[in-house]
C-alpha cells in the first residue's frame, strides 16, 4: 500500500513513538522510510546592546544542522536493525508544516507519520505543534502516533507485548539537539 513513509523526527521524547510505529508499518508494508527533521529557526535578539556570546545565524544553522544529522543518523539505525531501508533529510523554512509537506511531495511519500505528545488542540496551537497544520493541509494520509504513557506496553505485530523503551542511540543523539 505504501512504498515510502515520511517520519517526522525531532528531539522530543514523543518522536520515538512515531519512529517505532512508522518503522514497524514500513516493515509490514515492505516500504522505505524517510526520516525528516525541520531545523529550528534562529530568533534574532531584540536588544539595543550587542549580545556577547550570542551565536551568529550562520553558526546557529551549522550547529543545528550538525545536531540534526547526528540525531537522524542514530534514528536510521532503528530502521536498519528492523531490516527497513531508510534515508534522512533535513529541511528548513519559515513554515514547518509546508516544509514537511514539500518533502513528502518531492520524495513521493504515501504516508506521513508524526508524534503527538498527548496535548489538547489548544495547547498544540499555543506550543507550535505541526499536527493541526498537517491535518488541515496535507493531501498525503497522516498517521498521528500518541506518545505512550510511562510504563505502558505496546502490542507488537507478532502477538508479543514489549515495554516501550527508546533506542539508546536515539537518546544519545537527541541530547545535542535539545541543547541547540
Amino acid at each position: 500500500m505504501y512504498s515510502r513513509i515520511l517520519i517526522v523526527v525531532d528531539a522530543g521524547t514523543a518522536s520515538r513513538a512515531a519512529i517505532t510505529e512508522g518503522v514497524a508499518l514500513a516493515k509490514s508494508e515492505g516500504a522505505e522510510v524517510l526520516f525528516f527533521s525541520v531545523l529550528p529557526r534562529y530568533v534574532e535578539p531584540v536588544v539595543d546592546v550587542p549580545m556577547i556570546g550570542m551565536m551568529s545565524p550562520e553558526e546557529f544553522r551549522r550547529t543545528a544542522t550538525a545536531a540534526a544529522e547526528r540525531h537522524l543518523a542514530a534514528v536510521s539505525t532503528v530502521a536498519q536493525q528492523a531490516g527497513v531501508r531508510s534515508s534522512y533529510e533535513i529541511g528548513s523554512g519559515h513554515d514547518d508544516v509546508q516544509c514537511i509537506l514539500d518533502a513528502a511531495k518531492r520524495r513521493r511519500c504515501g504516508l506521513i507519520a508524526v508524534a503527538s505528545g498527548g496535548r489538547n488542540a489548544v495547547m498544540r496551537l499555543l506550543t507550535g505543534s505541526v499536527i493541526p497544520g498537517l491535518i488541515t493541509q496535507s493531501a498525503v494520509p497522516l498517521l498521528v502516533v500518541r506518545k505512550p504513557s510511562p510504563g505502558s506496553r505496546r502490542r507488537l505485530g507478532t502477538g508479543v507485548s514489549a515495554p516501550l523503551a527508546p533506542a539508546a542511540e536515539v537518546q544519545e543523539a537527541a541530547a545535542p539537539l535539545r541543547a541547540a
